[in-house]
């Protein structure tokens, strides 16, 4: 029975959950599913059978007893995002971060048109000043940010405060890069007007 497939029922609260596992599984490898299924990050999970808190996280499920049908309990509190000031706090960043991209959106189609030569080559010299000092303060709240980002501190348990900074941390390089084009597109601009 090690190797094969069978059912168990696990109970969270009133919710009851099928998992498919097998013998030689860990305890481990079930919190992962258990995580997956219920939310309920690891950390925060106490697995109940026959009224035994289970504890060894690299013993299998054969050694603790459990068979095909077996019933598991889960103890534990979801994830509940509001409740987290760390990730609260990055979802400030991220709404910061929107308001930036959108000035950096703003300057984008203005340098643009004076590629194109949509507006006199007179006074394109000044513009292209504006909207290089414009382009610096964006790329120095972009960094700003990423300062922000990075002084805040997780414990283990935070996983999706640490992801949801991760995407955020992407998402700001990504638009970084993306000024840093425009600023190469301005000094060339900038070049062929002088």
């Amino acid at each position: 029975m090690g190797d094969a497939e069978y059912k168990i029922l696990l109970c969270h609260g009133s919710n009851k959950y099928e998992l498919t596992v097998y013998g030689n599984m860990t305890l481990n490898e079930v919190c992962q599913k258990v995580e997956a299924v219920t939310g309920i990050l690891q950390s925060g999970q106490k697995i109940i059978f026959k009224g035994k808190n289970l504890c060894d996280v690299e013993k299998t499920l054969i050694s603790y007893g459990i068979n095909p049908g077996a019933k598991i309990m889960v103890l534990g509190k979801r994830f509940d995002p509001s409740d987290d000031a760390d990730y609260q706090a990055v979802v400030t960043i991220e709404t910061s971060c929107s308001s930036v991209e959108r000035r950096l959106c703003e300057i984008i189609p203005q340098v643009n048109n004076i590629n194109d030569g949509c507006i006199d080559a007179k006074t394109c010299g000044e513009a292209l000043g504006k909207l290089r000092k414009q382009l610096l303060a964006v790329n120095e709240d972009f960094m700003r940010l990423l300062e922000q980002l990075d002084g805040l501190s997780f414990e283990a348990s935070q996983g999706p405060a640490r992801q949801k900074r991760k995407l955020v941390v992407q998402k700001i390089q990504q638009l970084m890069e993306r000024s840093d084009q425009v600023h190469e597109n301005i000094n060339h601009l900038i070049k062929s007007y002088s």
